[in-house]
């Protein structure tokens, strides 16, 4: 008996659906990639296309500021001030994983968050990609949820 409720808890674990929630101010849901204010600000775009890990979020970070968490097969959008130079972006989980960004006035950025076997949770990855391979990701991902509290 012990043994089922255990495997039982552990298909519920892998078939629970994490939900991706945005703390910084989105950008609005624009699945296009354009930059809303691109005469002084960059855009930047961390995709989730896997539903692997599906019960798992990654926390993902701008340099200190919190900025989300990412679920499955969903993204996070947010505009960043070029005037600050070279920024990272991380993402948490068992590891963590970084990408630096010097931001230009205008520019979209485009991040994938890959999604590997950890020893107790999933491990993060990120990489580039390209603008076509993004714009074609974004039609098939869900805009995250934002707080009452930033709106």
């Amino acid at each position: 008996m012990k043994n089922f409720i255990s495997a039982f808890g552990l298909i519920f674990l892998l078939l629970g659906c994490a939900s991706t929630t945005q703390y910084a101010q989105h950008s609005d849901s624009n699945k296009n990639g354009n930059n809303y204010n691109n005469e002084t600000m960059a855009q930047i775009y961390v995709l989730r296309p896997s539903s692997f890990g599906s019960a798992i979020t990654f926390k993902i970070y701008e340099g200190e500021k919190f900025i989300g968490e990412l679920g499955p097969k969903s993204y996070l959008s947010w505009q960043v001030d070029p005037a600050i130079g070279e920024i990272k972006v991380i993402s948490k989980s068992e590891n963590y994983s970084m990408l630096l960004v010097t931001p230009e006035v205008g520019k979209t950025y485009f991040i994938k968050q890959k999604v590997k076997m950890g020893w107790i949770m999933a491990r993060t990855d990120l990489e580039w990609l390209t603008e076509k391979e993004a714009l074609d990701m974004l039609k098939k991902l869900k805009a995250p949820k934002t707080p009452n509290f930033i709106q």
